[in-house]
């Protein structure tokens, strides 16, 4: 387990993007420079020290990943003395799964998250992953969502 270095982004990028389409996410949803937009983003807040990424490795090969961020939308330009932490990019390399490599990233996040003085930290959860991060705290919320139907 260690904490990713910025030139690392890449890698990381390249996590988040499988974890996407892993969960079904359509890719059209993704600007062309995604990866750019990416790596630009993580290193904006990991200069500003609001985001650090996990990596799990065997040797020189990264096998999991996870980030935690401070949220830097709504309500958090409001809410000043709230803090709330998210972790997102949660992805094991299928040869390593049933390993605890998603627990280890997530918890390096989470403890990382805590350790900035966040009050709370969300995820979204897929659903085979639902009960590990259960076993680890999270709880569902109050937080409903609707999709827009597209119409024919």
């Amino acid at each position: 387990m260690r904490v990713a270095e910025p030139a690392e982004f890449d890698t990381a990028a390249e996590f988040w993007m499988s974890m996407r389409r892993e969960l079904g996410m359509p890719d059209e949803d993704l600007s062309a420079d995604w990866k750019a937009r990416s790596i630009a983003y993580f290193r904006q807040r990991h200069e500003a020290d609001e985001l650090r990424w996990f990596f799990a490795v065997d040797g020189p090969h990264v096998v999991a990943s996870a980030a935690g961020f401070f949220l830097d939308g709504y309500p958090s330009q409001i809410c000043t003395n709230r803090r709330i932490g998210y972790i997102a990019g949660v992805f094991v390399d299928e040869k390593y799964r049933r390993r605890g490599c998603a627990r280890a990233v997530t918890q390096a996040a989470l403890d990382w998250l805590w350790d900035q003085g966040c009050r709370a930290v969300r995820l979204h959860a897929a659903q085979n992953a639902r009960p590990i991060y259960a076993s680890m705290g999270f709880a569902p919320s109050n937080e409903m969502i609707i999709t827009r139907q597209e119409r024919a």
